[in-house]
């Protein structure tokens, strides 16, 4: 992982404050604030603003006491500035009022909008003034209102996207020795939130590794290469399918993606088995694996090619899942991730608009649309993945533009299966990896059937304003509706607006299999 690994502790206690630490200050701003917003308020005096604290920023009772004699002055500091603890907003003081440490004032906002994800954000807004590191960074959490292994993994996961730099990195890596939490007191069950937020950064950074790689040195072979090494250290079984006879012959739809590079970048199909001899469920992971989307001979415009290398995300996604969960000793589950890998070019070969083309599950589909390939390659990759009998699925796809327009940044969840749905929309909130769940109706699964005599269903659809649905339900139509499928559609959310991965799902799915496990127990 291109990033330095640092040690984590969690307690109720602060620790004594040394030389070189960093307190980090979580700050909720007074509900008759309006937040970032605000305008600045009156200046005051020291004596007013003592008298006053609950005017201005909702300061911790423990720091206030820290502060010692420098109490007032601080606080007159704070008025002075006008800081309002606005969301994502931070005022950093060094060598004072703490002498030899570094103090960070991370505004949360107001306290009734605070949710683990806004949470996570606003920490990570802070560590700005971090600059190239720090030995020690405490951070008291002792306000935070929620299930405390939340705040656990939101510090911890802010922390780790900070240090993150991709493998292509060359310069010094930003590093930090030590992360204290405290004013928490995690919970008795298994795992401990320490272990369990070490786990969802593992996955986060080798999906992010992955999906930052420039396209140019990105190939099938890449993903098949980290499935290797994933094997190998973790001794889980392996299946890569190199031939593209048997593609052809065993899963048609994925293979009319693959045909334009067959000779450039040929497909493969990956399947890893984290087996557990006690498992009670068996669980599919299925990840999207386009290599590079050009939009095939429908060719997407220029501007919408750009970070096309990131349609493999939901492939990194679940290699970066399975690889972490091996060390949580999740012994209720057996856990499968499967990938689809090939790129869609621009070839005398490449798939023509129009075809009609078979699948796995026996379905014919009709293409309309050669840019609509994700689901071409996951209609198969399910109905594959669906033979190892699995009591639950779930697939993770960059797969429309209409997931970003409904829920914008983050996962688009849809499932038949409302129970299982909710409770991994629930699982990423805890994980500050919010997912907004959309119906699939039974309308989206007609909106797909096609007109054409030769052909069961198409493509894209008939309408344009239910896209992330009919895509979902053209993915769930290559399994049985008895099969409890979790579609998570992450095109919005694949990439920051700087243009870098932003491991989007990682948690989620990790809380969620933690969770599951636990229930199993």
């Amino acid at each position: 992982m291109p990033f330095k690994p640092f040690s984590m502790e969690v307690d109720l206690t602060l620790p004594d404050i040394t030389r070189g630490d960093t307190l980090i200050i979580p700050v909720f701003s007074a509900e008759s604030q309006s937040g970032s917003d605000q305008k600045e308020p009156p200046k005051q005096s020291s004596a007013e603003a003592v008298a006053d604290v609950t005017a201005g920023p909702e300061l911790p009772d423990r720091f206030l006491q820290l502060l010692g004699e420098n109490r007032p002055l601080f606080l007159e500091e704070l008025n002075r500035l006008g800081f309002n603890s606005g969301y994502r907003k931070s005022l950093v003081f060094s060598q004072w009022p703490l002498p030899f440490a570094r103090v960070i004032l991370a505004g949360l906002g107001k306290r009734s909008t605070i949710n683990p994800a806004r949470y996570m954000a606003a920490i990570q807004a802070s560590l700005t003034h971090l600059g190239a590191g720090a030995d020690r960074i405490i951070v008291d959490a002792s306000n935070w209102p929620y299930e405390e292994n939340s705040a656990v993994i939101s510090i911890g996961s802010a922390i780790s996207y900070h240090l993150y730099r991709s493998r292509e990195y060359s310069k010094d890596l930003p590093e930090i020795q030590s992360l204290y939490i405290a004013g928490l007191k995690p919970g008795p069950g298994k795992p401990d939130p320490v272990a369990l937020t070490e786990a969802m950064n593992q996955a986060s950074s080798r999906a992010k590794d992955l999906v930052n790689m420039p396209p140019n040195t990105k190939r099938t072979a890449t993903l098949a290469e980290e499935a290797r090494s994933i094997a190998e250290q973790t001794g889980m079984e392996l299946s890569i399918v190199e031939d593209s006879s048997w593609i052809e012959k065993n899963m048609p739809c994925f293979f009319t993606v693959a045909r334009g590079s067959v000779d450039f970048d040929p497909p493969r199909w990956i399947h890893l088995k984290l087996a557990n001899p006690s498992a009670k469920k068996r669980i599919a992971l299925v990840g999207k694996s386009v290599i590079f989307d050009t939009g095939g001979i429908q060719v997407k415009p220029g501007s919408y090619m750009n970070t096309m290398k990131a349609d493999m995300t939901g492939g990194a996604t679940v290699l970066g899942v399975i690889d972490a969960i091996q060390k949580l000793d999740l012994t209720e589950l057996e856990v499968h991730a499967f990938l689809a890998a090939t790129p869609n070019l621009v070839s005398e070969a490449s798939m023509l608009p129009d075809s009609i083309v078979d699948t796995t599950c026996g379905k014919k589909v009709e293409i309309r649309h050669t840019d609509a390939e994700g689901r071409l390659t996951l209609i198969d990759a399910v109905a594959m993945a669906e033979r190892t009998e699995p009591d639950l699925m779930i697939t993770v796809a960059t797969l429309t533009g209409s997931a970003t327009r409904a829920v914008g940044p983050h996962a688009a969840l849809m499932s038949l299966h409302h129970e299982y749905r909710d409770q991994l929309a629930a699982a990423g909130f805890r994980a500050a990896d919010f997912c907004q769940t959309l119906d699939v109706l039974e309308e989206d699964f007609e909106d797909i059937s096609s007109k054409l005599d030769g052909a069961d269903i198409n493509n894209t659809g008939s309408e344009s304003y239910r896209g992330a649905q009919t895509a979902a339900a053209f993915v769930m139509s290559g399994v049985s509706r008895e099969l409890p499928l979790l579609h998570l559609d992450i095109a919005g959310g694949d990439m920051s607006k700087d243009d870098k991965a932003t491991g989007i799902s990682c948690r989620a799915i990790i809380q969620f299999l933690t969770d599951l496990n636990a229930s199993l127990v």
